[in-house]
């Protein structure tokens, strides 16, 4: 059975580090190192963004191949183009199956469907397994129905099976199958996943368990990376780099034991409560050029709602100690939090200027489908209007699926803009203000052309119904809120399960 896993194309460059990547896809990279295991299968990736493929170009790719099953990873801010390039699939090749993974169809595994009939297939959670138990399946003719982690069509519906238990072992999944994607200056490489917080703009889809892979598998594929590609730079892809402290210095003596700090640039993002000043000197030490740090929002009151488990003492204590070691970092803020005011605003902007990031980003909050924010916005809380389930407008730089009870979408698009602004210009670098806004300039632009209502155009034309803007109603409504109560109750039990599991492996190791 020939097997193609594809990250698809973009409609338009939006925020170039995502639609126009200098990574290849890990996810993909993943599932086709699992599923090639399994001699059945002929596996290959086409990652469209990486390559700056168009939809045509694509699909003449996919023609020369022929294969069986695509799968498709996506966002929320992805799926419409995922569903595009399916349709165009489907009209070559009927008898294809097409399969969608990722964090938008784990959070509306029917709704997904529902909405866009040229998918065939979800595949909800973690890929590895469930992809390749789906492909057998598919191979042989069984059933569905006993495969966790699927959402498919039937002639009762659509069904949506059980949860798929997370994979706690992590070094029973296969490296990354990088050898099937072209070469790259940048790699994101997981050491762990999960993280165990609960914050309320994140649908946190690897769960609440940190689930670690061992040192020694991590220091061999580092190697192996280093070896066969030389990348430019290294990003770590987990969550909380450094949530267990003792498992992180141990991994960095490793990395300078085996010479990879003189090999490696490498950035990682952690939480300011995994933070201190012996981590900071054994990262620069260890070869780390930059720490993202998630910092919100500057006020007291809206940090306490959040569910990151931070306040304002512990967010400046990691600003100094990474500062103690000559360390970059940069900084996550969202603006437009609940119940958000200018003056809150200004205390995030004060707070960004005072810790003077070597990279700050501002986002806008989006009601990503999963999360609290997207259950406050379906019900008008939290100061939230909900304007659209298009999802082309669920994207964290410039997009438009939130207006704001207290505030105009224009005046926080121009607080953005002043965020950015005020931690150079006030922290006079000038010329880091001109490099910044040469290095984003599309992203820039595309926000200066929003706040003066100049309508984005597309690049590659028009595409038809998936790109249909849906204007929300209350089923539009009911999609989000439903969303996010069953995924908030799967995350609840799926922590149970997890604790089960581990404690299981344990008495048989022991």
């Amino acid at each position: 059975m020939k097997v193609l896993l594809i990250n698809p194309p973009i409609f338009r460059v939006n925020e170039p580090w995502y639609d126009t990547p200098p990574f290849v896809r890990t996810g993909l990279a993943y599932v086709a190192g699992y599923i090639r295991q399994f001699p059945e299968f002929e596996i290959k990736i086409i990652d469209c963004k990486f390559l700056r493929l168009n939809f045509d170009e694509t699909i003449k790719r996919i023609s020369e191949y022929k294969p069986d099953v695509v799968g498709l990873c996506a966002f929320t801010n992805e799926i419409k183009p995922a569903a595009y390039l399916s349709k165009l699939i489907k009209q070559i090749f009927p008898n294809t199956i097409i399969v969608v993974g990722g964090v938008h169809i784990t959070a509306l595994p029917d709704k997904t469907l529902e909405e866009f009939p040229e998918i065939d297939i979800g595949v909800i959670g973690e890929g590895e397994v469930t992809f390749a138990e789906l492909c057998y399946a598919l191979k042989y003719k069984r059933s569905l129905f006993d495969i966790n982690g699927l959402s498919f069509r039937s002639k009762d519906g659509i069904i949506v099976t059980s949860p798929r238990e997370r994979i706690l072992d992590q070094d029973s999944i296969p490296f990354p199958a990088w050898d099937l994607l072209p070469p790259a200056k940048k790699y994101i490489i997981m050491t762990q996943r999960g993280c165990p917080f609960n914050c309320v703009f994140c649908m946190n889809p690897n769960g609440r368990i940190a689930r670690t892979r061992s040192i020694n598998s991590v220091i061999e594929e580092l190697k192996m990376v280093v070896e066969n590609y030389s990348p430019h730079e290294i990003m770590f892809g987990d969550e909380l780099f450094s949530v267990d402290m003792n498992r992180t210095k141990a991994l960095l003596n490793e990395m300078i034991n085996h010479g990879l700090h003189k090999k490696l640039r490498w950035w990682i993002q952690t939480h300011v409560r995994f933070v201190d000043d012996e981590l900071c000197e054994l990262m620069k030490k260890a070869g780390c050029i930059r720490m993202g740090l998630g910092i919100e929002t500057g006020d007291e009151e809206l940090l306490k709602t959040l569910g990151k488990g931070t306040n304002l003492d512990m967010i400046l204590k990691a600003r100094v100690a990474a500062k103690k070691a000559k360390l970059s970092i940069e900084t996550y803020f969202i603006i437009g939090q609940p119940n958000e005011t200018i003056k809150s605003m200004k205390k995030t902007i004060e707070l960004a200027v005072k810790m003077n990031p070597d990279l700050p980003i501002f986002g806008i909050m989006s009601p990503f489908p999963g999360t609290e924010i997207a259950r406050l916005a379906a019900n008008g809380e939290g100061g939230y209007k909900l304007v659209t389930t298009d999802w082309n407008e669920y994207n964290k730089q410039i997009g438009g699926a939130l207006e704001f009870a207290n505030l105009t979408r224009k005046q926080i698009e121009i607080m953005q803009i002043k965020a950015y602004a005020s931690v150079f210009l006030k922290n006079r670098r000038y010329k880091d203000f001109v490099k910044f806004i040469w290095h984003y300039r599309v992203g820039a632009f595309s926000v200066l052309k929003k706040i003066i209502g100049i309508k984005p155009k597309d690049t590659f034309g028009d595409v038809g119904d998936p790109r249909k803007r849906i204007q929300l109603d209350e089923s539009g409504k009911e999609i989000i809120a439903s969303a996010t109560k069953s995924w908030q109750k799967w995350q609840i039990a799926e922590v149970g399960r997890a604790k089960k599991s581990e404690a299981k492996m344990k008495i048989k190791h022991a």
